[in-house]
């Protein structure tokens, strides 16, 4: 089941319908809670069938907790207040350690937080919530019972959204003019609310397939964002009262200093997420209302994508793959962040890469795994920077050397060096089309006749939305709309745009595909950069040999029905 959407096994098994999976994803995602029980409140199917699809779905047991009686030597080592907030109940203890059924027990955070408890190696388990509940009520009397109703539920904190702001939260303690100390903030991260918070968000944003998770504050609010496929979406603000917590809870996952509000850092935080390993690449960055976090998520179990993925028409593929296979000289992918550049770079190892070959990487960061390739990450403040990093790998013998991003002079020099010296150097630049990769390496203080004797080609690319197949509609656009495209399509040709159904979450689109501009210098071409001529002369010289643009391969894909005429709009310029 990997890489599918969570709760699939469910339909296929016609536990429930699409169309009711949608509906429970989408209450989960606006209210928080567990699947099983949203299903079974929605009178979709029994909470114990779910529950037991669901486990055998992420490849953790299920136990049927139907008249269960745990053993009481073991129940009782879990305060019943931490059962009632992790829903989480003991059952045996044997010699791996202490088995737990969990209504969640793919929730990271809980798991770290019993075995603390426990003190000892625990084995979690798929059980139905309410009998997890039935339990602790049972075990622990009465009290228990109330407790689990006075204890506030990822459910509760997401649906109060107005919740007011907590006594003693002003504007000084939120920018870390005084205030908490650390010890508050470490007892405040491990509330059972906040540690929820935290990883209902870092789930909701992998099972959507968010790329990053905003979490902003403002004066009266604590805003929440992902953003998927490229663009930023609004999600419920989360309670302004649990803004520090969270803060807090975050940093100290990813290893910050919980106690510096004032200025930026950065960390890491490793994660399992419905069987999957993702990284987590988290960001702060002080502002007057507070500390801004951003969390880069890099799924790690992904594979890696191949070269005939990318969204390359037949013709520019082929030519490129002629490229990679080159024994020396140097290939350059440009575009902005966010652009593709790193899928399509990972894409053309995995396609060149064999036993005969030595490939070596220096990343910042690494974010997949390649069988066979020697891959190695920026550390700054350990002195490993891409230029040093470059040096030492040219003294491993390698054959291929991929560099992250050229991003200084001396980087430059030594990876053109390198390329001229028989290895074949892939790297990233951040421009706005293909040409320009020659001229911003000569504004770095590069010679022009060492990049065109080394530069085999360079790819500029750019991310568009895929149209929703379910939902797109076919429009005829406006005569004066098809003239100003300077294009000329097959006389009734259908134009589609963007919709909206509940496959798509509403938004007209499933996805991304890459639109490329490939650059392939010639002698003519050649001659201009030893020239140090503009890049509108080059550019013009190698669409007149018959480059194609990335506004043309964009317009290729309209004509196609695969993207939007906004999206191209959005994504290129005039050519």
């Amino acid at each position: 089941m990997a890489g599918k959407k969570i709760g699939e096994l469910l339909v296929i098994k016609k536990i429930i319908t699409q169309a009711q999976l949608d509906e429970v994803l989408a209450e989960q995602l606006k209210s928080g809670g567990f699947l099983a029980e949203i299903i079974a409140s929605k009178g979709f199917a029994e909470e114990d069938k779910a529950a037991r699809a669901l486990g055998e779905e992420s490849g953790v047991a299920y136990i049927d907790l139907t008249d269960y009686s745990p053993d009481p030597g073991i129940v009782k080592q879990l305060p019943q207040d931490v059962a009632v907030k992790l829903a989480a109940v003991p059952l045996f203890k044997a010699a791996s350690g202490i088995t737990v059924a969990m209504a969640d027990p793919q929730n990271t955070a809980a798991v770290e937080q019993l075995q603390k408890f426990l003190k000892s190696n625990i084995r979690p388990v798929f059980g139905s919530p309410s009998k997890i509940k039935k339990i602790i009520a049972s075990e622990f009397g009465t009290a228990g019972g109330a407790a689990a109703k006075k204890t506030e539920t990822a459910a509760e904190y997401y649906s109060n959204l107005k919740s007011a702001q907590a006594p003693g939260d002003d504007g000084d303690q939120a920018q870390g003019k005084g205030g908490e100390g650390e010890s508050d903030s470490l007892k405040v991260a491990s509330l059972a609310p906040v540690v929820n918070i935290v990883d209902s968000l870092v789930k909701q944003a992998v099972e959507i397939g968010a790329s990053d998770i905003h979490l902003e504050p403002q004066a009266d609010h604590f805003y929440c964002r992902y953003r998927i496929d490229g663009v930023m979406r609004d999600m419920p603000a989360l309670p302004k009262k649990y803004e520090a917590g969270i803060i807090s809870r975050v940093k100290i996952m990813s290893n910050m200093d919980i106690a510096e509000k004032r200025l930026p850092q950065d960390g890491r935080i490793q994660t399992t997420v419905n069987g999957k390993n993702i990284d987590l690449r988290i960001s702060t960055f002080p502002t007057i209302n507070g500390e801004n976090l951003v969390l880069r998520i890099l799924d790690r179990s992904r594979s890696v994508i191949r070269l005939t993925d990318l969204g390359m028409d037949e013709v520019t593929r082929t030519t490129f793959d002629q490229m990679i296979h080159r024994p020396h000289g140097i290939i350059l992918i440009t575009g902005p962040t966010g652009s593709g550049k790193t899928t399509t770079l990972y894409a053309v190892l995995s396609t060149i890469n064999s036993v005969e070959k030595n490939i070596l990487t220096m990343e910042d960061p690494v974010e997949y795994e390649i069988d066979r390739v020697r891959q190695s990450q920026v550390n700054v403040k350990a002195g490993v920077t891409f230029a040093a990093g470059l040096r030492s790998m040219l003294r491993q013998d390698p054959d291929v050397i991929m560099i992250g991003e050229i991003r200084d002079f001396e980087t430059a020099e030594i990876a053109i060096h390198a390329a001229l010296t028989g290895h074949l150097v892939f790297s990233t630049l951040h421009t706005n089309d293909a040409v320009s990769a020659t001229t911003r390496l000569i504004d770095m203080g590069v010679e022009p006749f060492l990049i065109s004797s080394s530069l085999i080609c360079a790819v500029a690319q750019r991310l568009v939305r895929v149209l929703c197949p379910e939902c797109k509609e076919a429009y005829e656009p406006p005569k004066e709309l098809i003239e100003q495209l300077k294009m000329k399509f097959a006389p009734g040709i259908k134009f589609f745009r963007e919709k909206g159904c509940p496959v798509c979450r509403q938004t007209g689109y499933t996805g991304r595909i890459g639109i490329y501009e490939l650059f392939i210098p010639d002698e003519e071409t050649k001659n201009l950069i030893d020239k140090k001529v503009t890049v509108g002369e080059i550019r013009a010289a190698a669409v007149a040999k018959g480059m194609k643009t990335m506004r043309d391969d964009a317009l290729e894909k309209l004509s196609a029905g695969i993207t939007s005429l906004s999206e191209i709009l959005r994504a290129t310029m005039e050519a």
